[in-house]
């Protein structure tokens, strides 16, 4: 199974944007879904920024440091905020909803790993 299709699945069972994305890439990171979970930053933490974003941004520090910058790039590319509540809205907006940004999110983690 795709990362993008663990961390849809994650999100659909109940967790949020940033533990559904820590716990598909929990094996990259060496540890337990569980383990992977309690280090996954909050949502909206820092400034109401997206989940989805926010863990990225950590996995990668954790992952793949220099690629961060590149990941945030390719993230507002495709999304044009960060914000956690515009990019509800703009999503609706577009029939699109939360567990589709992690999904593509998890995509362009996946891609950056590969890269």
């Amino acid at each position: 199974m795709k990362y993008e299709e663990i961390a849809r699945a994650n999100h659909r069972n109940g967790n949020n944007c940033s533990c559904s994305l820590f716990k598909a890439f929990a094996d990259k990171l060496g540890m337990s879904e569980e383990e992977a979970a309690r280090i996954a930053p909050a949502p909206r933490s820092e400034g109401g920024q997206c989940g989805g974003l926010l863990a990225g941004r950590k996995l990668l520090e954790m992952l793949k440091p220099e690629a961060v910058e590149e990941f945030e790039k390719r993230f507002l590319e495709q999304n044009g905020d960060n914000k956690c509540a515009s990019l509800i809205m703009k999503r609706r907006l577009l029939g699109k909803n939360c567990n589709d940004l992690v999904g593509e999110t998890a995509d362009i983690i996946e891609a950056i790993l590969q890269d």
